[in-house]
């Protein structure tokens, strides 16, 4: 009775400081990502039969982080590891919050007991376990504690213990929609690359729970199938894998700013010109296509802009977010499934409510 009080007052305590973590300012840009290459270390995550789950996150979150570089040089990559070292969980969660990141990737491989048949990639959110299968991961996960030296900055929670989960039902991240969002776009991308898709799940990981911004945990696929362990352990592999995970953010990035930023030089009169509509974005390229009626059959309307070192490729001028989004239908209807609307005032990128107050003046 003693022990259960005491775990009782844990986390109430927890749930009274959560506040304090969550409450970081955001910005209207996505300027910093950190990667987490999951265990490391002493810790050396699931075994498969020629490799450990360590050395599998820490190629994969380095490619990552090397396609984020490359194509947009105004992020900031911060990796948890970058070697073969053991961080403490609540180390790799201080480090995005202490660099004020603006999203969390946590890169993992999954492993299953008494069957090597289960395959595929899920992304998983701080949220209540919704299932078994869910917690079990979550422990193995938070597992890694008890290889730390000092387990006071978890309150002496014990990762084995089924009713220490409590303490993840009461609580919920500020950022769990935006969370959402991007495990959506991560799974979404690895069933475009051909891998199953075990969708977007919530469970209760210490890495996720103490981080003040979106955050997701990245399950890449089963160390113990050996079809899976053999393609997570070669090179095609891993750099599929990393470039599903690089499309994701960078997807996620142009929502969000598109939603949120104010031009880099914005011009405090957009009424002044008529330049002002609404388009359709629906494809990216890093090298600017020759030809747009061959590479975009049956678009009609196509124009470009380079923004983050890529030419992005547009359809339409549009006086009203109506208009746009019946040709968001019209291409998403050809394929283009990632098609979204976008605007710009005076010739230069804004927000849709930026586009809609110009043009009612």
């Amino acid at each position: 009775m003693i022990q259960r009080k005491i775990f009782r007052f844990g986390v109430l305590a927890l749930l009274f400081l959560m506040p304090l973590w969550c409450f970081a300012q955001r910005g209207e840009r996505i300027q910093t990502v950190v990667i987490d290459a999951g265990h490391g270390g002493r810790d050396p995550g699931a075994l498969g039969k020629v490799s450990k789950e360590k050395d599998l996150n820490l190629a994969v979150a380095l490619k990552l982080g090397n396609y984020i570089k490359e194509n947009m040089p105004d992020v900031k990559v911060v990796y948890t590891r970058d070697s073969d070292k053991f961080v403490e969980l609540s180390e790799r969660a201080a480090i995005a919050n202490r660099n004020n990141a603006d999203v969390f990737i946590s890169i993992h491989c999954n492993s299953t007991e008494g069957t090597t048949t289960a395959h595929g990639a899920e992304t998983f959110v701080m949220g209540e376990s919704k299932n078994e299968a869910n917690l079990r991961i979550a422990m193995k996960e938070n597992a890694a504690i008890l290889l730390e030296d000092n387990t006071e900055a978890y309150n002496n929670f014990d990762p084995n213990s089924t009713e220490a989960y409590i303490l993840f039902s009461l609580s919920q991240s500020l950022y769990q929609s935006q969370s959402l969002n991007l495990a959506d776009k991560v799974q979404k991308q690895f069933a475009s690359k051909g891998r199953h898709d075990r969708g977007v799940q919530q469970a209760g990981f210490l890495v996720l729970w103490k981080t003040s911004m979106p955050s997701i945990l990245v399950e890449l696929g089963f160390i113990n199938n050996v079809q899976e362990e053999q393609f997570l352990n070669s090179a095609r592999g891993q750099n599929q894998m990393a470039l599903a995970l690089y499309r994701a953010f960078e997807e996620y990035k142009r929502e969000f700013e598109s939603e949120n930023l104010v031009s880099a030089e914005p011009n405090n009169n957009p009424s002044a010109s008529g330049n002002t509509f609404f388009a359709v974005q629906f494809a990216s390229r890093d090298r600017k296509v020759t030809s747009t009626e061959t590479a975009f059959r049956g678009v009609k309307e196509v124009d470009v802009y380079e923004y983050n070192g890529a030419f992005r490729y547009i359809s339409g001028h549009f006086l009203t977010k109506a208009e746009a989004t019946r040709r968001q239908a019209e291409l998403r209807a050809l394929g283009y499934n990632d098609a979204f609307v976008v605007a710009f005032i005076n010739g230069e990128r804004g927000t849709i409510k930026q586009a809609e107050e110009a043009l009612r003046k």
